[in-house]
């Protein structure tokens, strides 16, 4: 049978409608339109309801299943752990039987923990890119892609803000967090089209690297900078201008923006603080 070239421009046209339908939605619209209503994850759910109609708020809604966060969903849920969620009972009587999950919340539990694992792997990418306000600071800014393997984070759907747990509880680090498409496209692996012609150097894929390779540069020297404590922290627009003759062709201020996320995501609390929300530091008494 004679080898079928795949379609990679198709391929890439259905990669790009897919993302850039969630340009500018809050995180917790597009994570119920991506997890939740996805068609097969709904026709599932509503044969699961049959069986047990007290999750119905976890489709219509996007409450979690069972006790006890509400409407806060972690991007590392497994089918299992859902399954058990489906079921959970907020008061366990000892020598009382635990309930067990039926077929179809096991089913509906293995297409949504496929559709969690799909949507952390775009923003853990950076085909998408997450913006939110900091707790901490109160300036909004990228949230870092590693952020997004932290099994500690929670996703709150329904007011569109990313928690960690502090004493078993949920506690908001992020709020107000949108979704934009990155400026420049993510390099993804395609199909293979033969590595001969894979392999053949091109102008855009040169125009890429380059990119790449101003970004990382750029990330490594706004981190040797803001961990220098001697150095006075200075503000996103100060180092933005100290940026451009360094990458003047290869580096948007948006990119820009992001890269200073990633170099504070990297800084120990204390020196993050500083750089921040720079100003004049308190005199020490």
């Amino acid at each position: 049978m004679p080898f079928e070239k795949p379609d990679v421009d198709k391929w890439a046209r259905t990669k790009a409608l897919e993302v850039n339908c969630f340009d500018g939605l809050a995180i917790g619209d597009a994570f119920r339109g991506h997890v939740l209503e996805d068609e097969e994850v709904a026709e599932l759910g509503r044969k699961a309801l049959e069986k047990r109609p007290v999750n119905a708020e976890v489709f219509s809604e996007g409450r979690f299943p069972g006790p006890p966060f509400g409407f806060h969903w972690s991007l590392h849920l497994t089918a299992q752990s859902i399954a058990s969620a489906f079921v959970s009972l907020p008061v366990i009587f000892i020598g009382q039987p635990l309930p067990s999950p039926s077929d179809e919340e096991i089913a509906v539990s293995r297409k949504l923990a496929e559709r969690i694992g799909s949507f952390k792997t775009l923003l853990v990418r950076g085909e998408l890119i997450a913006v939110g306000t900091a707790a901490a600071t109160g300036l909004e800014a990228p949230i870092g892609r590693g952020q997004w393997s932290r099994p500690d984070l929670l996703l709150d759907v329904e007011n569109s803000a990313v928690c960690e747990m502090r004493d078993h509880r949920p506690v908001a680090v992020w709020t107000g967090v949108w979704l934009q498409v990155p400026e420049e496209p993510v390099v993804i692996p395609q199909p293979s089209v033969g590595e001969s012609e894979a392999a053949k150097p091109t102008k855009a894929r040169k125009q890429i690297q380059t990119k790449d390779k101003s970004r990382r540069q750029c990330v490594d020297w706004l981190f040797a900078m803001m961990s220098d404590p001697t150095i006075e922290p200075m503000t996103n627009e100060q180092l933005w201008n100290e940026a451009i003759p360094k990458w003047p062709e290869s580096l948007s201020k948006r990119e820009f923006t992001r890269c200073r996320a990633r170099a504070l995501d990297r800084l120990s609390e204390e020196q993050r603080y500083l750089w921040e929300r720079p100003g004049p530091r308190r005199r020490q008494s």
